[in-house]
């Protein structure tokens, strides 16, 4: 028996059973309400007695079958009206979910298997960070609290209020946020503020945040190995995307550098004196302080190059400048050097520390964008050195922070060109760092780490979402490879002289190709996990959660109010020239 031949019998059966129901029950209560006899209660002697008119069928009955039918009728529009808005929230891929993760396969990304983790991590806030909604059961896929994630999301595609903004609502610890626009700032400000106090690092005015507290970079540089960590974050963060370094002129740039940091942190001076000492070439300060403290192969290393030809000595003075450049911003400036004549010591405001906040529960926000004047090596270097003391708080813990610490590094390849994550990523979620890398594309993160690398964050990340939006064929193919295939019976009949035969034959099929990735419809994201299938959410922006109306006040507080529109005075009539006083 055929799909349609199943289907007929059912709707067969079902009429049946609406239609004699119907007019039995019809019967039996007109004929009360009438006030005659009862009809026959067997249905055969029923439908017999009506139909040689034995059994009267009063007006009652008609009413009531009536009454019956618009009751049906409202019910089947109601249904059908439940259907097309099942129908219409069903995005087109919907229909893979049932080849993908599913029920027991995911139960350490469930509610269940979440909470033991929190509860043995000693969370009881949050199970951890939802990814979104299985598409086949509706249960909940969350990353707990020891799992690190790598997202891909192209641009527009829901990223911010379906990734990031619930995940720094629902953070138990301190929650370090980086991002281009001031949207997620807005939306979560007002919501963590009432646990612990919140930072807003915007050097590039993105929202319009005032600087009533600073950080001084050179606070980090405590030896010459941080200095040489800071001096990259400014070389990498001030390369063009796809540049390659010179040979020769890129590493001498980077030493003198390294030893300007670490001399003007020994003498307590601000950071604009590097930008100084590197223009100037000449000044032998710096060389004076180091051998005052005894960095004797430091300070030999910049006398040697100070002796140079003019030549080469402006070839290597150019490219530090070049890589110091953005503390030419007077607005970028007033982040991290003292202001109003002050020195590092006595300038009044208050001065982030970064191991301060390690262990607190506090929020900070760290805005930059791509393009002239990015200040993405600061905001680089600030982003690593709150991790590095946060490791340096889990060590002094016994290897773990008490309480996950966040990490929502929205935009990572422009706001945060953090060279050497790829070789950290793997152990920060031991040690209670969790973070949340989010690229626009494969493409960004090849950019950023090389090809290797960007292979290898992508494999340590436990938890691996693409939220849609990319048009990258490589990816996407190997994207595809990793759903995978499923298997169908596929049944063939032949006949012949001495009848038919039927074969049962195993085929394979992909489960997504790259069109239907590359078309992902908005609301649906692809997760891969550790230890689980591949699995289609229906993501769950913050609005559809418990925040809802602390984010929309928060947005309400926050948001830059559009300007009162200006209503002119009515001019004052002109003078007559004609008309004498």
């Amino acid at each position: 028996m055929g799909l349609g031949d199943a289907l007929l019998v059912w709707l067969a059966i079902g009429f049946i059973v609406v239609f004699g129901g119907g007019t039995y029950a019809a019967l039996h209560l007109g004929s009360w309400m009438a006030g005659i006899a009862a009809p026959p209660a067997h249905p055969i002697d029923l439908i017999a007695g009506l139909a040689k008119g034995r059994v009267p069928w009063p007006t009652e009955a008609t009413v009531v079958v009536c009454v019956l039918a618009g009751v049906v009728l409202a019910l089947t529009i109601v249904v059908l009206v439940a259907w097309r808005k099942g129908v219409s929230k069903r995005a087109r891929v919907d229909k893979a979910a049932r080849y993908l993760g599913r029920g027991k396969s995911l139960a350490a990304f469930s509610e269940k298997g979440a909470k033991a983790t929190a509860e043995r991590l000693g969370v009881t806030d949050t199970p951890g960070i939802v990814v979104g909604k299985v598409v086949s059961t509706g249960q909940k896929f969350i990353q707990s609290w020891e799992d690190l994630s790598l997202d891909i999301w192209g641009p527009r595609t829901g990223k911010s209020t379906s990734r990031v903004m619930p995940a720094i609502l629902d953070a138990p610890g301190a929650v370090v946020s980086t991002s281009n626009k001031r949207d997620v700032v807005d939306g979560t400000r007002g919501v963590r503020e009432n646990t612990a106090p919140v930072w807003v690092f915007d050097p590039q005015k993105i929202a319009q945040e005032e600087p009533n507290w600073w950080w001084n970079p050179l606070s980090y540089v405590t030896d010459e190995e941080k200095a040489y960590k800071l001096t990259q974050h400014f070389s990498v963060g001030s390369r063009v995307p796809g540049s390659k370094p010179d040979a020769y002129f890129d590493p001498k740039a980077e030493d003198i550098l390294s030893s300007y940091f670490l001399a003007a942190a020994l003498g307590d001076l601000p950071i604009t004196q590097v930008y100084i000492w590197v223009t100037e070439q000449v000044n032998r300060e710096p060389i004076n302080i180091l051998k005052q403290h005894d960095y004797e192969l430091q300070y030999k290393g910049l006398e040697s190059t100070l002796e140079l030809a003019d030549k080469q000595r402006d070839g290597i003075f150019g490219t530090a400048e070049k890589m110091i450049q953005c503390l030419k911003s007077r607005n970028t400036l007033r982040w991290v050097a003292p202001t109003g004549g002050a020195t590092v010591a006595t300038d009044a405001r208050r001065q982030f520390n970064p191991h301060a906040f390690a262990a607190s529960q506090e929020t900070i926000y760290i805005l930059s964008k791509e393009g002239a004047g990015s200040a993405a090596p600061l905001t680089t270097a600030l982003t690593v050195a709150i991790a590095e003391a946060m490791e340096e708080r889990a060590e002094r813990s016994g290897g773990r922070l008490p309480k996950p610490a966040l990490f929502a590094l929205d935009e990572l390849a422009n706001v945060v060109r953090w060279a050497a994550l790829p070789d950290q990523f793997s152990h920060y979620g031991s040690k209670g760092l969790i973070v949340m890398g989010i690229l626009q594309s494969w493409s960004q993160g090849v950019e950023l780490w090389g090809e290797a690398n960007m292979r290898k964050i992508w494999s340590a990340a436990n938890v691996k979402v693409y939220g849609g939006g990319v048009a990258e064929e490589g990816f996407l193919r190997a994207l595809s490879d990793l759903i995978g295939d499923y298997s169908y019976i596929n049944v063939s009949t032949s006949s012949g002289k001495s009848g038919s035969s039927r074969s049962r034959q195993e085929s394979k099929e992909r489960i997504f190709d790259v069109s239907n990735l590359a078309e992902l419809d908005r609301g649906r994201a692809v997760v891969l996990a550790s230890g689980a299938p591949a699995t289609l959410v229906r993501t769950m922006p913050w609005y559809t959660g418990p925040h809802k109306e602390t984010v929309e006040a928060s947005i309400k507080k926050y948001s830059p109010r559009p300007e009162e529109p200006v209503v002119p005075m009515p001019a004052a009539p002109a003078a007559n020239p004609w008309v004498t006083k």
